[in-house]
């Protein structure tokens, strides 16, 4: 219970800056991912090979990002790496599949309504938080 309100307050503080700001808080990013191994070394909710694997996704996002010339925010990886901490790798990957689904079919909408224009930034935190919520709900 406490792991899933820390990343509830971590997806929700960095969705204010993703919306605010277009970036993330490096600083802020890397003080849940302490907080997350301590709390792993309390309660071991998973195994150390699972949370090696949840962060894995959020590495690989990274390497993304570089390959893609930041289409990809480093940001976003930097994130899922840490959330990768506290959720391991099943309940991660369904994040971002889900949080990319949201973002995906927003971003259509955008485009078709003539807001946006397939070139532009969205913020993807908020889609994140949205799909950890709707995560949340369906347990």
């Amino acid at each position: 219970m406490i792991q899933q309100v820390v990343v509830l307050v971590l997806l929700a503080i960095c969705a204010k800056h993703d919306i605010q700001n277009q970036r993330l808080h490096v600083n802020v990013i890397l003080f849940f991912g302490i907080i997350g191994i301590l709390l792993h070394m309390i309660f071991r909710r998973q195994t150390i090979a699972d949370m090696l694997l949840g962060m894995f996704i959020g590495a690989a996002l990274i390497l993304v990002s570089k390959w893609t010339g930041g289409k990809l925010g480093l940001g976003d990886g930097l994130l899922l790496t840490v959330v990768g901490i506290y959720l391991g790798f099943e309940e991660n990957l369904v994040l971002l599949f889900l949080g990319s689904t949201l973002c995906a079919l927003w971003a259509l909408y955008l485009v078709a309504v003539k807001k946006k224009s397939k070139e532009d930034r969205i913020a993807f935190v908020p889609f994140l938080l949205t799909a950890y919520m709707a995560m949340l709900v369906m347990v």
